[in-house]
């Protein structure tokens, strides 16, 4: 089984959302990929990344358009990109934002690397596409254009008016459509080669957001917390399904649904676990306690709320179950590991 890299089926959604305003074909656009609608229909559900790149590509040729990245990213909110859009949101400060979003980037999707760097009263965005992905440049195009634009919606939930950035320079070359780059973002863009750079106010670091909760931030950074220590850990089916079940926050999905990320039959998924001496319920089970510990290090959450969070309805299953994975009670489990949770 091939290493599995996905992305959310929302992002394929919301495309598909834009290019039907466009007159453009969503039909052609899911064959290109090898989907079908039912795929679109869980916006929960993953895709695979190769799928999705495919679809991406199809969607620039049919729509000829060369700011389809930004319609996309202004038609997707920040809560719409699950518990990581929750975790940036439920923050104090923008700065606290920010330092989740650099820690946590990875959740967003394989595609571009962002990193951050202040300079005097300003702080700079860099980003560029992630080793291993050969991008053409209309896709390249896209996602910079989809990052972007996304950084508008900050402002009203940081207290600002205009726009996020005060200068962008790409890149890579954006010829004719340089005048659409300034227009959605509102401020001046250059091409200057190299890494996209996009420069904002430091003063904005101090701004407090309107969603700010620290119980929910707490609960959120945790579990981004335990998908970023997990994502791409090990080898073999095992870890492709912790993997895949990691990157499906609030959810447990269905060994059909795991088979079908995986490009495998359910038989030959449970032919492959079988091998490997466990079944796909062991595994579930794995992750939910695997999250229950996080819960109960990063938060002050009590056990029949964490039992909740990771999807036990019977409060007595979910003791049971932990104390038979781990050995001890839930209390007696956050007693014991309470200095190491000091760091999170």
């Amino acid at each position: 089984i091939p290493k599995l890299q996905t992305t959310s089926t929302l992002d394929l959604l919301k495309l598909a959302e834009v290019l039907a305003t466009l007159g453009a074909s969503r039909q052609r656009v899911l064959l290109a990929a090898g989907l079908t609608a039912d795929d679109l229909a869980d916006r929960d559900g993953h895709i695979s990344l190769e799928r999705y790149l495919a679809a991406v590509q199809c969607a620039l040729d049919l729509s000829g358009s060369e700011e389809l990245g930004f319609l996309v990213g202004e038609h997707t909110s920040t809560l719409e990109h699950g518990i990581l859009g929750y975790a940036l949101l439920s923050s104090a400060t923008l700065r606290e934002s920010l330092q989740r979003y650099q820690r946590y980037q990875s959740l967003l999707g394989p595609v571009l690397e962002v990193e951050l760097a202040r300079e005097g009263e300003y702080v700079m965005f860099q980003a560029s596409p992630i080793g291993g992905y050969a991008l053409s440049r209309a896709q390249l195009s896209y996602f910079t254009q989809e990052w972007l634009v996304g950084w508008n919606q900050w402002m009203p939930l940081i207290g600002e008016d205009g726009c996020f950035f005060t200068r962008v320079a790409l890149g890579y070359p954006a010829g004719d459509a340089l005048q659409a780059y300034q227009h959605h973002l509102g401020c001046p863009v250059e091409s200057a080669g190299g890494k996209t750079v996009a420069v904002f106010p430091a003063r904005f670091l101090d701004c407090e957001l309107d969603y700010a909760n620290d119980t929910i931030g707490a609960i959120c950074a945790g579990q981004c917390e335990y998908l970023r220590r997990n994502l791409g850990v090990g080898t073999g089916v095992i870890a492709e399904i912790h993997n895949f079940l990691a990157t499906s926050p609030g959810r447990i999905p269905g060994m059909e649904e795991a088979a079908s990320a995986l490009n495998v039959s359910s038989r030959t998924l449970r032919r492959h676990l079988d091998r490997e001496g466990t079944t796909y319920q062991q595994l579930v089970i794995d992750f939910r306690i695997a999250m229950a510990q996080q819960y109960l290090k990063s938060t002050a959450l009590p056990a029949n709320e964490i039992a909740a969070l990771v999807g036990y309805a019977d409060t007595a299953n979910f003791y049971r179950t932990f104390r038979s994975a781990v050995g001890m009670t839930p209390a007696s489990w956050r007693q014991n590991e309470a200095p190491a949770s000091a760091n999170i």
